[in-house]
């Protein structure tokens, strides 16, 4: 099973997939930009990125395994889980490339270090855009001709004549303008005083009516009772003491689990810890397997 290519696949449609047992792969948009040293316009982007934290089953890999393969969901997350199995021997030898998505090496405290493929575009809108060479446009002024050509020349009695029919002309125009906004300003005024006058009248009328509503029916509200939930919580330990199972629960957050708590007593005066909790068995019992792998053989599932 190639599990890479699906990931890369399904990573144009969703911003997580997780590989349980492994980690998840997140993408985030990323705008446009200008590269200035390169002078390069850059098309906006979906960038990838890994999260080793994320490692419950999700559903989002293994029913899409399960429908591109015609096989159950159980079957797709143990597949699943043999690949996982192989990349992490992989990691122990040294590095591990994943095809279309990048490569992991681990560190000196034992923890995994993605470096994403170059190139790598997860935004439909962008796909197969390139990227834009610009350059800067170098601007001159453009020379004017020292004295522009002289086609004709009017008569100077005749261009004094038009000159005072222009001037006659704007006086006109200004006076009828000044006019006309002091009618129009004049009819603004007669309406403003109208409006405020009919408000006035409506305030004073409003102050001295009185409103009987009669009685009001009482309104009874029946609040809906709470159900309680069930959950699958995937157990670390059962103590007597709740200072030990406190504790655990603490030391398991410590540890990367932060789902982990004390739960209720029991009948039998029991405190148990679990890793997390679940709403449904399938979940619970995917997480059971990873917990496993992480050196807790002895967790198991309880439904509560």
């Amino acid at each position: 099973m190639d599990l890479s290519a699906h990931i890369h696949y399904l990573l144009y449609k969703h911003d997580c997939v997780t590989v349980p047992g492994f980690g998840s792969f997140l993408v985030e948009q990323k705008a446009a930009y200008y590269d200035v040293d390169a002078q390069l316009y850059f098309p906006p982007s979906k960038v990838v990125s890994f999260n080793e934290q994320l490692q419950s089953n999700d559903g989002t890999l293994a029913s899409h395994l399960a429908t591109s393969f015609g096989q159950s969901y159980e079957r797709s997350v143990m597949d699943m889980h043999q690949e996982t199995i192989a990349w992490k021997e992989k990691l122990q030898k040294g590095k591990l490339n994943i095809p279309t998505l990048g490569s992991f090496v681990l560190n000196s405290e034992g923890k995994l270090v993605f470096t994403p493929e170059n190139g790598l575009n997860f935004l439909v809108a962008s796909y197969a855009l390139p990227e834009v060479l610009a350059q800067p446009i170098s601007r001159t002024i453009a020379e004017q001709p020292a004295k522009p050509p002289v086609y004709f020349e009017l008569e100077q009695t005749k261009s004094k004549r038009a000159f005072g029919y222009a001037a006659v002309a704007a006086s006109v125009l200004a006076l009828f303008a000044v006019g006309s906004n002091s009618f129009l300003n004049q009819q603004a005024d007669a309406q403003w005083q109208t409006e405020q006058m009919l408000r006035q009248q409506a305030r004073e009328q409003a102050a001295v009516s009185v409103y009987d509503l009669g009685e009001l029916p009482a309104l009874n509200i029946e609040l809906p009772k709470e159900e309680q939930v069930v959950g699958f919580h995937v157990i670390a330990g059962s103590f007597r003491s709740e200072a030990n199972a406190q504790r655990l629960a603490t030391a398991l957050q410590r540890k990367g689990y932060y789902g982990a708590k004390k739960l209720a007593q029991t009948p039998q005066g029991f405190y148990q810890v679990s890793f997390a909790s679940f709403p449904t068995k399938r979940e619970a019992y995917n997480a059971m397997s990873g917990i496993k792998r992480d050196n807790y053989p002895d967790a198991w599932v309880l439904k509560k």
